[in-house]
């Protein structure tokens, strides 16, 4: 975070900081992306990180 902080020029904290549980947060962020995985929706939108078109987040590899 301190790099984060040095590059941005303002405080970085963690979201435990104020109260969040961090790995929670992770968790259910991840299985956001999962759920939009499986259901063919994109990932990454041109307005949020500059894709030129909605991407998806890869490929799905079912096993068993």
């Amino acid at each position: 975070m301190a790099a984060l902080a040095r590059l941005l020029g303002v405080l970085v904290r963690p979201v435990e900081a104020v109260g969040w549980n961090g790995d929670a947060l992770e968790a259910q962020a991840f299985a956001y992306l999962a759920i939009r995985s499986v259901r063919g929706l994109p990932l990454s939108l041109p307005t949020t990180t500059g894709v030129p078109r909605p991407m998806p987040g890869g490929r799905l590899f079912r096993t068993g």
